[in-house]
């Protein structure tokens, strides 16, 4: 009666110690259940920085060269400004010149003009005073007749005489009269052309003043477009820096989550694999 009694309970035990094994097995077999899910979402994130570290590392390279382009273009503007200030002070240096001459032509010029004035009032006088002379010739010649109709040749012949004296002196005052108005004419053309020349000199001077302005104005516009290209060109290159820092950072990341990942798989599958074995 003792026996059967013993091996009742020994069977009950046994029954109580596979379901106990059993419950474990399965309580094992959930956990390692929810580490691989774990494991694979952290795999599935760290996936997910690399792709995001690769992004950041395109992005940081896409800045680098913008700001190499822009730095470069901005190195360009600013010595094409130094090439237009340079011009522009080329200009103002000519023009400057230019009017110098130019005020000196018309200075020259009027000079010239007064001269012509001058020499042609010379002129007119040496004109009145031939005609004055050939007019006294004409009365001594005209009283040399009158004397020698009266019967006085001497004085006659002596008027006569001094008639033609005086015809020829007014013959010279009147030739030089007609080249001191020469003279004079070819002075006022030559006052007239030189005062052209100033002229032309002048508005010249002020058209090279005009570009020089105009150089001067181009030089400031480039170079505060070079000095803006660079400094946007320095701060792409130091954002892409930080992207690449960035990249960096999150690679790291996401390689500490793929192999965290990778071991709570691995430690699930193990897990697994002995709840199996419980079971």
């Amino acid at each position: 009666m003792a026996e059967p009694k013993k091996r009742e309970t020994k069977a009950k035990r046994s029954s109580t110690n596979k379901s106990k094994v059993r419950e474990a097995a399965n309580q094992l077999q959930n956990a390692a259940t929810t580490e691989a899910a774990v494991g694979v979402l952290n795999t599935a994130e760290g996936a997910a920085d690399l792709q995001a570290a690769s992004d950041l590392s395109k992005a940081s390279r896409d800045s680098l060269a913008k700001g190499s382009s822009d730095a470069t273009r901005g190195a360009d503007a600013l010595r094409a400004a130094r090439r237009q200030a340079r011009r522009g002070r080329k200009a103002a240096a000519e023009g400057e010149r230019d009017v110098a001459q130019g005020s000196e032509l018309l200075s020259a010029s009027e000079e010239l003009a007064i001269e012509s004035a001058i020499v042609s009032e010379m002129s007119a006088d040496d004109l009145d005073h031939g005609m004055k002379l050939a007019s006294i010739a004409g009365q001594l010649w005209a009283t040399s007749n009158v004397l020698s109709k009266f019967g006085m040749p001497l004085i006659a012949d002596f008027l006569e005489d001094k008639g033609y004296d005086l015809q020829d002196l007014a013959e010279n005052v009147l030739l030089r009269s007609g080249a001191t108005q020469g003279l004079a004419t070819a002075m006022a053309e030559t006052s007239a052309e030189v005062g052209e020349l100033g002229v032309g000199e002048v508005a010249e001077g002020i058209k090279q003043f005009a570009e020089s302005e105009a150089l001067e104005n181009q030089s400031g516009l480039l170079a505060d477009a070079g000095e803006q290209l660079t400094e946007q060109g320095l701060e792409e290159v130091v954002a892409s820096e930080e992207l690449s820092e960035a990249a960096r950072e999150v690679r790291a990341e996401g390689v500490a989550q793929i192999a965290t990942g990778a071991e709570e798989v691995g430690q699930a599958e193990t897990a697994s694999a002995v709840a199996e074995g419980l079971k």
